[in-house]
């Protein structure tokens, strides 16, 4: 793409089967271009590194956390220039694996388990300090901020006075 413009188009890869889903993309392996992260049903993750429509290495990576813990999202939690995986497991606790490509660094559950009714629904920047934080939101749609930095959590709090309701769900 180009703006709104495509350049090229096609299919990238083959078929890993309708066990896998793309769960999200960036650059694991720092050479500006996005990758694509995908997880097994089984929980397995698995990383295609990407130049445009070329697959230049693709597997699973780390060890299979089990189907509990879904991937949420991706940021560059440590500021090394490289996507990581941030994870949250079926009874809430958030987890973090710091990503070199393929390889993971460095991995564990951050901050303290706020329980189930409250969900991971992305991640950015929201100090300013380089390093991607984790956006919550409770089931009751009150939202909420960690700031982190790499596996450590900063601070925590609810985000801004206002709770918009159980109707309103924030779109990351």
């Amino acid at each position: 793409m180009n703006g709104f413009n495509v350049l090229t188009a096609g299919t990238v890869g083959t078929n890993p089967g309708t066990g896998w889903q793309i769960k999200g993309s960036g650059d694991f392996n720092n050479d500006g271009k996005s990758d694509i992260l995908w997880q097994n049903i089984d929980g397995t993750p698995g990383i295609w590194l990407m130049d445009g429509l070329t697959v230049l290495n693709q597997g699973p990576v780390g060890t299979n956390p089990g189907a509990a813990w879904q991937i949420k999202g991706t940021g560059d939690f440590n500021n090394d220039g490289r996507a990581d995986i941030l994870w949250q497991h079926a009874d809430g606790t958030a987890g973090i694996w710091l990503m070199d490509g393929m390889t993971v660094l460095n991995q564990g559950p951050v901050g303290t388990n706020p329980g189930p009714s409250w969900h991971v629904m992305g991640s950015g920047d929201y100090n300013n300090d380089q390093r991607s934080d984790i956006l919550w939101q409770n089931d009751n749609g009150q939202a909420g901020l960690w700031f982190m930095n790499g596996l450590s959590m900063l601070n925590a709090g609810v985000a801004g006075s206002f709770n918009p309701g159980p109707e309103w769900h924030i779109i990351a």
